[in-house]
């Protein structure tokens, strides 16, 4: 399924149909057929497998971080990290795969809205685990702040594709002064005050 997944990385998933795939693979088509049966079928199998690299990449590892500010932000950063090391061959699957399901109704976008859903619901449960440690404001909405982290990375993402060198950079500077703004005064508030004081005070934390 990598090999679907990488299609659909650069082509969409419309690009992606079993005679594609099996010219990819080297395999024949009525072999693929019968594995898979319909385009459909094919479709949400890679819609499971990226979502299975997603998890792999990010949600897990992230979820390894302390509970609170902290996983909030390695969730961030890890989804910069999968995108700086080209997990997906082409543009963002996810990003790709919602904007061209956007609007219809059926298996393969419910499929994709489900799991992009189940991203910003990873990133809400993070900023209310913080908000129960003391780290960021009671006040705070946090299903807003979760759609600004998201609308962070992926306009960065976006920059980068059209050359923004410092794209990545300036984004986890951005989360940061997000992070800032609703952080409460249980956190030092010199920790935000650039990346390389963020992360010696996660450092610190650590020890």
């Amino acid at each position: 399924m990598s090999h679907a997944v990488k299609i659909a990385s650069v082509e969409g998933l419309a690009g992606l149909t079993i005679g594609r795939l099996a010219h990819e693979l080297r395999m024949s088509k009525s072999g693929l057929f019968a594995h898979f049966r319909s385009k459909q079928r094919l479709e949400l199998a890679t819609i499971d497998r990226a979502s299975e690299i997603l998890a792999d990449e990010v949600l897990v590892p992230g979820k390894a971080a302390r509970e609170g500010i902290e996983r909030l932000w390695s969730l961030c950063d890890l989804w910069i990290k999968h995108i700086e090391r080209h997990v997906f061959r082409g543009a963002y699957f996810f990003t790709g795969a919602f904007f061209e399901s956007a609007g219809r109704q059926g298996p393969v976008p419910n499929r994709v809205t489900k799991v992009v859903s189940e991203w910003f619901g990873t990133l809400k449960d993070s900023v209310q685990a913080a908000q129960k440690r003391d780290e960021i404001k009671l006040d705070a909405d946090a299903e807003r702040i979760s759609y600004q982290l998201d609308g962070l990375l992926v306009g960065a993402y976006w920059a980068h594709l059209q050359g923004g060198r410092e794209a990545f950079r300036e984004a986890r500077s951005a989360i940061l002064r997000l992070l800032a703004s609703v952080a409460t005064e249980e956190l030092p508030s010199g920790a935000f005050g650039s990346l390389s004081a963020w992360r010696k005070f996660l450092e610190r934390r650590d020890q």
